[in-house]
């Protein structure tokens, strides 16, 4: 088959509709893009109504708000931070800009998040805990915090991670990056543990081109995290600062294009929820492939589609697609396996490892037409069939 005349179909494109364009003219027309201006504030108001907490703060990217959560957690030089290895590179970035070392734990199929069990299994196997510290016996540091990471627009089990963090008495901040709207048992993605963060990329089902969001219902942890995010100013006028601070404050005019998407996250989802079905029924006759589908637990955002398909013949399908003019990718390489991190503590990492030989995302954005799901369909059933 030919694919000339067909138009290319990404993996997740934005939907910028009329009061994206509205609000980023009143921010053109009043000179207020920076950091100053009504839509940051309004932007936080908004999100911290839809996710159901008292406040947000909005911020440069999801890096910046796992950085800064972080930081107010307490989490600093020399101790250990317990997260996945399959998972993008930007919460192990963060763990290490505060000076913490990646503590790697196995992933479950059930997920794709942090399994709690690995934890449990890893914490029994090798560290001593004397009531208040968890110390790491293999590398004489103390393990003080967890980054469950929920990915693909799914929700990591939550409940059974808040009660291993409770026993071992860790901090817990959610990476929701990619889970805006996904719901665990009712509540949303991110607001479940101490702090919760968000990423708004491009590609992201709400996007302000770039941009982060933290969450919590601890006013003096977002209260600080505000503070650092401009520069720690004590005092603007005279430039005072009372410690070490960051650029990460939102800009109005990427606030203006969260205000409008926020309209419209509802939307969005339940259009991606409902190309997902259209898959699940198309590929459930499909030999070698299966669809990953949400938990009872779980109301899924699908951020992304995700088959696993045989180690075997997964890169070339994702050759095949390309073919057709379909986007699709593998998972991440595991974070481990990176040279400024191959060093790093882990516990045994056999799902992931799974995970990643099989997985392969494929197009699941919102703005998809019919014609081009009929495509991605096609071509993926004429590939394994």
């Amino acid at each position: 088959m030919t694919s000339n005349a067909y138009e290319y179909i990404p993996l997740s494109v934005p939907i910028i509709g009329v009061n994206e364009k509205k609000y980023v003219n009143e921010c053109l027309d009043t000179n207020w893009i920076s950091s100053a201006g009504r839509f940051p504030g309004l932007f936080e108001h908004n999100f911290a109504e839809y996710v159901k907490t008292q406040e947000a703060v909005a911020v440069q990217s999801g890096t910046a708000a796992l950085h800064l959560c972080l930081i107010c957690a307490g989490i600093g030089h020399g101790d250990e931070v317990m997260l996945p290895s399959l998972t993008f590179i930007a919460p192990v970035n963060a763990v290490s800009y505060t000076g913490a070392i990646p503590l790697f734990i196995d992933s479950e199929e059930e997920s794709f998040g942090l399994s709690p069990e690995a934890i449990e299994e890893y914490v029994k196997e090798n560290c001593d805990f004397d009531g208040s510290i968890l110390l790491n016996r293999n590398t004489g540091r103390r393990i003080k915090a967890i980054v469950p990471v929920h990915l693909m627009g799914h929700s990591c089990r939550m409940d059974e991670i808040m009660e291993t963090a409770s026993k071992y008495k860790l901090t817990v901040i959610e990476d929701a990056a990619e889970a805006i709207g996904a719901l665990y048992k009712g509540r949303q993605a991110g607001t479940i543990a101490m702090a919760g963060t968000f990423s708004f990329n491009g590609n992201k089902t709400l996007t302000t081109g770039g941009g982060g969001m933290i969450v919590s219902q601890n006013h003096e942890l977002l209260a600080r995290a505000r503070h650092l995010s401009t520069q720690a100013k004590s005092d603007e006028f005279f430039y005072e600062h009372d410690a070490t601070g960051y650029n990460y404050r939102m800009l109005n005019i990427q606030a203006a294009i969260g205000v409008a998407q926020l309209e419209q996250i509802e939307k969005m989802i339940a259009r991606k929820r409902s190309i997902h079905l259209i898959y699940q029924e198309a590929f459930a006759k499909v030999p070698d492939i299966t669809l990953f589908t949400e938990k009872s637990y779980c109301r899924s955002a699908y951020w992304f589609a995700q088959l696993s398909v045989p180690p075997s013949k997964r890169n070339d399908f994702i050759q095949y697609l390309a073919g057709w003019k379909i986007q699709a990718r593998p998972f991440w390489k595991l974070n481990h396996l990176h040279p400024m991190y191959e060093q790093c503590p882990k516990g045994s990492l056999t799902h992931a490892e799974k995970l990643v030989s099989e997985g392969v995302s494929i197009p699941c954005s919102a703005s998809m037409s019919n014609d081009d799901i009929k495509r991605v369909i096609s071509a993926v059933s004429s590939f394994f069939s």
